[in-house]
């Protein structure tokens, strides 16, 4: 029998060892960073540009992990108008977050350079939540886009945090989509409103705050919604919606989407839009990013894997820089239209 030199062993295991490895990379979300890469580069943010960002923690998930916030902005001053944007509200929508993480890239590279960007940021403070459900987005990045047994939207307790916002009164639904009350729907709405670490955190964060205008990044339509989300009715501030979701378009370099109010699409109970507008007088909006369509594809028919439907693969650059710009638009907008402040609440709506 022939002995098997060493060298040979060697490099048959090396070549086990790299396949292994190739099979893995094939098998990863690339080009979605991990919850850990992401959030190493957001506490890079306030060290790279001491004087323009803070970074806060504005609690914690269920599992005990961080919600980040970064505030972007030079004046110093307590109470300067605030706009938010939020991603990541969804489990297994990354690509909201990586618009996200694109828009302070973009915010902190120009904020020097663009004298009107300049000016803006040292009138208001606009603030980043890169991921408002870090259990969950941890959960999908760790079932290389399976979700588990929690499934693809909720966060770690099994609720649908985009139903767990105060309902407003009165308001019911039979759509499938628009919230449901048992547990293992995937629209779960919790067991009461704000039930959530998540959730609450959020809602927190506005109530106590100065915020004019309010942006949460999901995917995967192609739409910019404005409220109401659970009435056909038309809000009396709409017209100065579609002004904003048309500054959104403007600053989009590509690809614009289409500017619908929410119900339309599909009725939404316990969502912060509505809660935002009308609990507490801020323009809150849904900014849909990216196509089903492109996804296809993009990505999605070669795999027939969920994720790959919410997010685009070889398309992930091209799309957050479409849409990056339009947020730094539409924030600017918003400020013009509402002067930095909230719009005035419906007294029937009981503040919670």
């Amino acid at each position: 029998m022939r002995r098997i030199k060493p060298g040979l062993i060697l490099t048959l295991v090396l070549i086990l060892i790299s396949g292994r490895a190739y099979a893995q990379a094939k098998r990863s979300l690339d080009p979605y960073p991990s919850l850990e890469e992401m959030c190493r580069e957001v506490n890079s943010f306030p060290k790279e540009n001491p004087d323009l960002v803070k970074l806060e923690q504005i609690g914690k998930s269920v599992e005990g992990r961080p919600i980040y916030l970064l505030r972007v902005g030079w004046s110093k001053s307590e109470g300067q108008p605030q706009a938010l944007i939020a991603g990541g509200i969804h489990a297994e929508e990354f690509i909201g977050a990586a618009v996200g993480m694109e828009f302070a890239r973009e915010l902190m590279s120009q904020s020097k350079s663009d004298p009107g960007l300049k000016d803006l940021l040292g009138k208001i403070e606009i603030d980043i939540i890169p991921v408002q459900n870090p259990d969950g987005y941890a959960r999908v990045y760790d079932t290389k886009g399976k979700g588990g047994k929690k499934g693809m939207r909720k966060n770690a307790d099994g609720v649908d945090l985009n139903r767990n916002f105060p309902v407003v009164p009165g308001s019911k639904s039979r759509h499938p989509l628009a919230g449901n009350r048992r547990p293992r729907s995937s629209y779960y709405m919790g067991p009461e409103p704000l039930s959530e670490p998540e959730s609450r955190a959020m809602a927190e964060l506005v109530k106590n705050g100065h915020y004019f205008v309010v942006f949460n990044l999901h995917s995967v339509a192609g739409k910019f919604l404005y409220p109401y989300a659970h009435s056909k009715g038309i809000a009396p501030d709409r017209d100065l919606f579609v002004r904003i979701g048309q500054a959104f378009n403007s600053g989009q370099k590509k690809y614009r989407y289409q500017i619908q109010q929410s119900y339309s699409w599909y009725p939404t109970l316990g969502d912060p839009d509505d809660y935002n507008y009308l609990g507490l007088g801020i323009p809150s909006f849904t900014v849909e990013v990216s196509t089903v369509k492109s996804n296809l594809l993009d990505r999605g028919l070669k795999t027939f894997q969920e994720f790959w439907v919410a997010n685009p693969g070889e398309k992930y650059q091209a799309w957050i820089e479409n849409d990056a710009p339009g947020l730094i638009a539409a924030v600017a907008a918003a400020y013009q239209l509402t002067n930095g402040e909230p719009l005035k609440v419906k007294p029937e709506w009981k503040k919670q």
